[in-house]
């Protein structure tokens, strides 16, 4: 394997599990997201105590949703870098070697006192760039496009709570998958699949601030979320797509 992906080791404990012995998709998530990190942090370019890695897209497949207890292998590499952005690629594969879960996450870093930008053209794009795997195959091979029909109607407002919040002070960019999975049936969740996820981050939510949650199934198992802020701007877009559980 490139020397430049990093392996680990993973086993899905059973906090991380749902009533019906499945990774919950929040957990799978964050899971793949620490061992960006924990890459990231590995090679000099991790967070700071002034600079952090922020999420603008996500694009997640679920082939198989991992099982409560099953031990996995995750692996994880820069696919590339670009106008102050880059794209991390991270896989989930069962004993057997089969991919079961792939990721895409595209991060800016940003200065965490002045929440603007930083320029990935110094020291830290060096680093990045003696690290970029472009060719390793994953089988996301994007992130995809969300639908941006307007979600007008309101399903549920929610004030973050205290296990809402990072390490920022604003939203978990997870948090908001729990958030809108439960708002949806628990019949329906126990009988069907999470296949795909695909996440737009375009504003951070505060730590005090209501947020508007709005739902909607454009397709057969294919639903789209919507979260606005106080003021009526969209913090953040969300799809999902579902199949009916084999088993």
């Amino acid at each position: 394997m490139n020397k430049n992906i990093d392996s680990f080791p993973f086993y899905a404990e059973t906090f991380l599990a749902d009533s019906k012995s499945r990774m919950r998709p929040s957990n799978i998530c964050s899971s793949m997201l620490n061992f960006a990190y924990r890459h990231a942090d590995a090679r000099g370019f991790g967070a700071t105590s002034s600079l952090g890695w922020v999420i603008a897209r996500m694009g997640v497949h679920i082939e198989r949703v991992p099982l409560e207890r099953e031990k996995l292998r995750v692996d994880t590499w820069i696919r590339n870098l670009y106008h102050g952005f880059t794209d991390r690629c991270v896989r989930m594969v069962d004993e057997n070697g089969k991919e079961v879960v792939s990721m895409i996450a595209t991060f800016a870093m940003i200065d965490l006192e002045t929440r603007s930008a930083v320029d990935l053209n110094g020291d830290i794009g060096v680093a990045m760039n003696g690290c970029l795997v472009p060719d390793e195959p994953l089988a996301l091979r994007r992130i995809p496009s969300i639908n941006r029909m307007p979600v007008e109607e309101v399903t549920f407002k929610r004030r973050p709570h205290y296990s809402d919040i990072d390490i920022n002070g604003h939203m978990n960019s997870v948090r908001y998958i729990d958030h809108i999975l439960d708002a949806m049936p628990i019949e329906y969740l126990n009988t069907h699949d999470i296949t795909d996820i695909t996440v737009a981050y375009m504003q951070e939510g505060s730590a005090t601030e209501e947020l508007s949650y709005g739902i909607k199934e454009v397709e057969p198992d294919h639903y789209i979320a919507q979260v606005t802020k106080e003021n009526g701007v969209v913090s953040s877009r969300f799809a999902f797509k579902f199949k009916e559980r084999e088993f």
